[in-house]
């Protein structure tokens, strides 16, 4: 299996394989490659790519043809989850307040 096979095995919608192959150098992956085991945390954060990709995009209607993505609010958990497996700061993630206590006596 190739890297290119390993990410779009991942992927359970369509998405453009120019789309994929642009994906793939982003990240800096050979996409011909043979797929090994410590290419995962690559391909998950290709895939990561890809799901944004996926999120800004708006859905497509044209004469009788209508394309709807999948819910975005489950591609976001998706995009949050990979993050998080791989010990990451999810970048889409809102940052809580900071809080300091300080006392003035």
């Amino acid at each position: 299996m190739t890297i290119k096979e390993a990410l779009t095995s991942t992927i359970n919608f369509s998405i453009p394989v120019v789309r994929v192959e642009k994906a793939l150098i982003d990240a800096g992956l050979d996409g011909s490659a043979i797929y090994a085991k410590t290419d995962e945390k690559d391909i998950d954060l290709c895939f990561a790519g890809l799901l944004l990709t996926l999120i800004t995009s708006a859905d497509v209607t044209e004469d009788d043809v209508s394309v709807k993505l999948p819910a975005r609010d489950q591609l976001l958990k998706i995009y949050s989850a990979i993050y998080k497996k791989w010990g990451m700061k999810d970048p889409l993630s809102v940052a809580g307040p900071t809080v300091k206590q300080r006392l003035f006596w």
